[in-house]
């Protein structure tokens, strides 16, 4: 059986062109979904953090050492998600992490769900991320962070359109 799935108004696109900063695959399971087997709704949201938690700390700025090492922490500010197809029990889901936005002392983060066997796409959502000192006000974006930031934009800069 076929599963519909909603696709960007004209001229929108959701995702840029080039190689995502990151991505995971996951398999939904059992406590994913809701009764009917059908992914429940907030199980996007930690499935976008835990996404971009991994790229940063592949790129050794793990959460937990980020206060110790360079003096701020990451809280994020808000997230959306938007369903544009069902996802179902053991399906694969890859889920990839491009970086749109930096601002002074912030940045974003977008994501795409694609559903592996017919390689449709089933949500899109972002995270928009502060980064604060440790009095708990907002602070720059700090060095090494950045320029992590920088190169992503820089790389979608220069994909082709």
């Amino acid at each position: 059986m076929s599963q519909p799935s909603v696709q960007p108004p004209p001229g929108e696109h959701a995702f840029p062109a080039h190689t995502p900063a990151h991505s995971m695959t996951m398999r939904l399971s059992y406590a994913d979904c809701d009764p009917a087997g059908i992914l429940y709704f907030a199980t996007w949201f930690p499935w976008m953090e835990r996404v971009q938690t991994e790229w940063l700390y592949l790129n050794g700025l793990g959460q937990d050492t980020l206060d110790e090492r360079f003096g701020f922490r990451t809280i994020t500010r808000s997230t959306e998600c938007e369903y544009l197809s069902p996802a179902g029990l053991h399906q694969e889901i890859k889920i990839d992490l491009t970086i749109t936005k930096l601002g002074s002392s912030s940045f974003r983060g977008s994501f795409r769900m694609t559903r592996l066997a017919d390689q449709v796409q089933v949500a899109r959502g972002s995270l928009s991320v502060v980064c604060i000192g440790s009095s708990g006000t907002p602070i720059r974006v700090p060095s090494p962070l950045r320029e992590l930031l920088q190169g992503e934009l820089l790389q979608a800069q220069m994909a082709p359109s």
